[in-house]
């Protein structure tokens, strides 16, 4: 009886790890915040998920820059730019 019990602890064990490992894959694939980006073209950056809610505790550094010295980059914040409420977590 201990021997089975121990065997379906295990089992039950490695399926949780398996699971977790699953899920922090695809977490990781799917809402990556921030990076660097060479701007070539325009283009947009966006939070993960946006347009809806993203995930709590989010921290986007972008670094962004552009292929020739000394050439610039604009910046436009469309339609506005909202800033996370401090109360929020």
């Amino acid at each position: 009886m201990s021997v089975l019990y121990n065997l379906r602890m295990r089992s039950g064990l490695l399926l949780f790890i398996f699971t977790q490992v699953i899920l922090v894959a695809s977490l990781t694939q799917t809402d990556k915040c921030g990076g660097t980006i060479e701007i070539h073209t325009p283009d947009y950056l966006t939070s993960p998920g946006y347009p809806g809610a993203y995930p709590p505790s989010q921290q986007c550094v972008w670094v962004i820059s552009a292929p020739e010295p000394g050439q610039k980059i604009l910046i436009n914040f469309n339609p506005h730019f909202d800033l996370e409420d401090r109360d929020c977590k």
